[in-house]
């Protein structure tokens, strides 16, 4: 299967995953209102941010398996595998410095106590 069909294909799942739960969202918020809503958010946000960081320490650990995989499969080239093993821990870094800042929301939270009016 070529690598566009392949790549067609998870931007279709992305996009009915982001489209279901948005519904599942709406249905929630007009059953049981906007503080249940977000009081449930909240509840499940440590257990969201838990899990991002063991999938990232899961790609850490898996990335040397899966280049060696990959190489073996034909995909990529000897030299290509020994660029990819060690790019492995800037990769996590990159990841770790998205999930701070998306994930934990850092941007908003540095801007807050940012005092803006000079005084």
């Amino acid at each position: 299967m070529s690598k566009r069909r392949w790549f067609l294909r998870f931007c279709v799942l992305t996009i009915a995953s982001a489209i279901v739960i948005g519904a599942v969202l709406m249905v929630s918020l007009k059953s049981t209102g906007l503080e249940s809503l977000q009081s449930s958010i909240d509840d499940y946000r440590i257990k969201m941010t838990a899990i991002r960081l063991m999938i990232i320490g899961l790609i850490a650990l898996i990335w040397p398996k899966l280049v060696q995989s990959t190489e073996r499969s034909g995909a990529i080239s000897i030299e290509r595998s020994a660029e990819l093993k060690n790019l492995r821990w800037r990769i996590i870094a990159w990841l770790l410095l998205i999930e701070l800042l998306l994930g934990q929301n850092l941007i908003w939270r540095v801007l807050q106590t940012v005092d803006w009016s000079g005084a």
